[in-house]
């Protein structure tokens, strides 16, 4: 968060017993005259995180909805408030009976304790013998660096929404601490697709990828998912597909054979803010090719 926001977070601790049992943290912007608060660019899921004491489920429930509501009401005031939780965060319910709403996204996911052969024969048979056509064809690489991956997105996004720059900057954080690694696919020394892979000590997310609209090979993509799966495994860490971005993507991730998971978005907006999001995004969408799912 300190990397992402160059140290512009803020935090929200909520304490019972003097000890601190949640924290929320939040970066707050302002844009055309309105601030919101909201998750910072490559950030894929906000708290909060709990650390609440051992306890039967009603008054675990009822923790929650007391710290939600003490950390709604110590946020600052804004025009719009809106972050995805994770999809194993258990404030959705809080949340609205804040006053938020809660929308439904959805990702899907490879449970930790799944063993590999089992993940792969969830796999549809098409998808299956891609992986297979396209180990044969392409060489993996693993590698410490994002800069083939810059210029694979240079040349393959034309409306190319990406910093660049941050991007480097958190991935060799990340890398730095042991907790990323990025995946190359080439076909004969072309490069033809490309992941970026973050994890935390519970999570490996496909965080960033990219392929070349000139390779005939097919399931280049699907190779790369793949092989990630195959370092969650390794790691013992449950593996996000990371969403998608459209019904094409969807149906490709679901051909994994995992079952899709409920990733909510927690949001409020005052009416007028609402109106200028829906005017920004309609010229994002029609006129300038733009399209931002996790940044507004």
């Amino acid at each position: 968060m300190e990397c992402s926001t160059g140290r512009k977070v803020s935090y929200i601790n909520v304490e019972m017993g003097g000890k601190v049992v949640a924290v929320l943290p939040f970066l707050k912007k302002s844009r055309f005259g309105f601030s919101v608060i909201k998750m910072p660019k490559y950030t894929r899921t906000l708290g909060p995180y709990f650390d609440l004491p051992a306890s039967k489920t009603f008054r675990r429930q009822q923790n929650i909805r007391h710290v939600v509501d003490e950390f709604t009401s110590r946020l600052p005031k804004t025009h719009g408030v809106r972050f995805f939780i994770d999809p194993e965060n258990e404030s959705a319910f809080a949340f609205k009976l804040a006053g938020f709403k809660v929308y439904q996204d959805f990702t899907f996911r490879v449970p930790r304790h799944k063993p590999l052969d089992e993940v792969w024969r969830d796999c549809d048979q098409k998808t299956r013998n891609l992986i297979r056509t396209a180990q044969k064809k392409l060489t993996i690489r693993y590698e410490g660096t994002v800069e083939a991956f810059i210029a694979l997105s240079r040349r393959e996004v034309r409306y190319n929404t990406h910093d660049f720059p941050l991007l480097r900057k958190l991935f060799n954080e990340a890398y730095k601490r042991g907790q990323a690694v990025a995946l190359y696919a080439s076909d004969g020394g072309r490069l033809v697709s490309a992941a970026l892979l973050i994890w935390d000590d519970n999570v490996l997310y496909y965080w960033q990828s990219v392929r070349s609209m000139e390779s005939r090979v097919a399931g280049k993509n699907m190779l790369l998912i793949w092989k990630a799966i195959e370092i969650a495994k390794k790691r013992n860490l449950t593996f996000d597909f990371d969403g998608f971005g459209s019904v094409r993507s969807a149906v490709m991730l679901a051909s994994f054979g995992q079952k899709p998971v409920f990733q909510a978005e927690i949001v409020r907006e005052t009416f007028i803010y609402q109106v200028e999001r829906r005017i920004n995004n309609f010229v994002r969408r029609y006129i300038t090719k733009k399209s931002y799912k996790y940044d507004f």
